[in-house]
């Protein structure tokens, strides 16, 4: 019974289903601001988008990536917990070795629909989804062990779940030269990008409280009390600013605003749903009698806005023929379903042993909400076209059944005059 509650509450936060802008970011576990071109810098840094010799163009579900992850379960304890008929005391350890406050699992991906650049603009559109969902260490503690301690009280930092897709359509142009540089200092170009966005759906925890009680004088006491905001169709807008200079001709640095003035409001089907459960002085004596007082309601609301808070990127790439090396920083302003107000640090790397077929590397460090992500990828890029794919382990050097989360991505794009 202890099993189907951990895991059940598990797969409620994954059914509700933290997304990459494009796909190709996979491939370098998110160092990518300095290396995306064409359509793709739109995304991450607008700056970059300059004339070249032909366009680009994205054919719908062509440009894709989707993973899932969470900071505790690899697929190994997975498959032994739930072989198992009884949990000892090593194998509840097992579950909670690496919980550090909270099962935190995250889910997400985004699909291009379409996508064309020329000269330096481009315009395009994806689909884009968001998940996160934590659930306290105390609340897996008391439901492995049952009570050890009198009293376990648990807050909504670490019991919570938001989700969020949305439409994009982004314009963008680059490659603007910012004046009055002094000459002997290097060249610094500038872009910009608007996206209007429709909203798909979002839901969040509003509110959560919980307590569970228990000694002699009063029996054992509990109260969970959770409300869940969702809202069905919307718009919203929001724009990116960047920079970026060639400091040499091997060595570029770059930084981004992101999801400036983003906002997304909520306007066709808006709810509030709400549950409470409480039982007081529960004692032995009593036990099969009905003492848990429950109640549930759903009532439409009024219109609502999601913020997209915003997040600043800085990055360095060195470059040569036989390939790049780049790192970047991400820092967003708050918690949300998009963006992590802790910040994290990625490393890109790219070989051409051969010169049609670019090999990629990607080390992204792990901090207290995501996890360790390492990516490999393998490409094929012609004189007007490019095909990659790649996979992406978390919290282990290798995809396997060490790992506590997978990812999978592939793009391709069309060069033509």
């Amino acid at each position: 019974m202890k099993k189907i509650m951990i895991f059940a509450a598990i797969l409620c936060c994954l059914a509700t289903l933290n997304g990459s802008n494009t796909a190709g970011s996979i491939f370098f576990a998110d160092s990518y601001m300095l290396r995306a071109s064409g359509i793709e810098a739109i995304y991450w840094n607008p700056a970059k988008l300059s004339s070249s010799s032909h366009h680009e163009l994205w054919l719908p579900l062509t440009d894709f990536g989707i993973y899932v992850a969470n900071n505790s379960l690899d697929l190994d304890t997975y498959n032994y917990v739930v072989s198992r008929d009884t949990l000892n005391t090593e194998d509840k350890e097992r579950i909670c070795r690496d919980l550090d406050g909270a099962l935190r699992l995250s889910s997400g991906g985004n699909i291009s629909l379409f996508g064309l650049s020329w000269g330096n603009q481009a315009i395009s559109s994806s689909v884009k989804f968001y998940a996160k969902g934590a659930i306290s260490e105390k609340f897996l503690r008391l439901a492995l062990y049952g009570n050890t301690e009198d009293e376990y009280i648990f807050y909504e930092s670490n019991n919570n779940a938001s989700s969020m897709a949305y439409t994009d359509i982004t314009y963008g142009m680059g490659d603007f030269v910012i004046p009055w540089i002094p000459e002997m200092l290097p060249q610094i170009k500038a872009g910009f990008s608007a996206s209007f966005l429709v909203g798909l759906y979002s839901a969040s925890t509003e509110d959560y409280a919980g307590y569970f009680t228990n000694d002699i004088d009063s029996g054992a006491n509990f109260r969970q009390e959770v409300n869940l905001r969702t809202g069905i169709g919307g718009y919203g807008f929001k724009s990116m600013l960047g920079v970026y200079s060639e400091i040499t001709p091997h060595l570029e640095a770059g930084i981004t605003l992101d999801n400036i003035f983003g906002v997304i409001s909520w306007e066709l089907d808006r709810e509030l749903y709400g549950f409470y459960a409480a039982a007081d002085s529960i004692y032995a004596a009593n036990i099969d009698e009905d003492i848990i007082d429950t109640d549930d309601f759903s009532e439409d609301i009024d219109t609502f806005s999601t913020s997209l808070p915003p997040e600043l990127r800085m990055a360095v790439m060195y470059k040569n023929r036989l390939g790049s090396l780049s790192v970047d920083w991400v820092q967003g302003f708050r918690e949300s379903a998009v963006t992590n107000a802790t910040g994290r640090l990625s490393f890109g790397a790219s070989i051409l042993p051969v010169p049609i077929i670019p090999l990629s590397l990607g080390v992204s460090l792990p901090n207290s909400r995501v996890p360790l992500k390492v990516s490999y990828g393998i490409g094929l890029r012609l004189k007007k076209s490019e095909l990659g794919l790649a996979v992406q382990s978390f919290d282990s050097i290798l995809p396997g059944s060490s790992s506590k989360g997978i990812a999978f991505a592939m793009n391709f794009k069309i060069g033509f005059r």
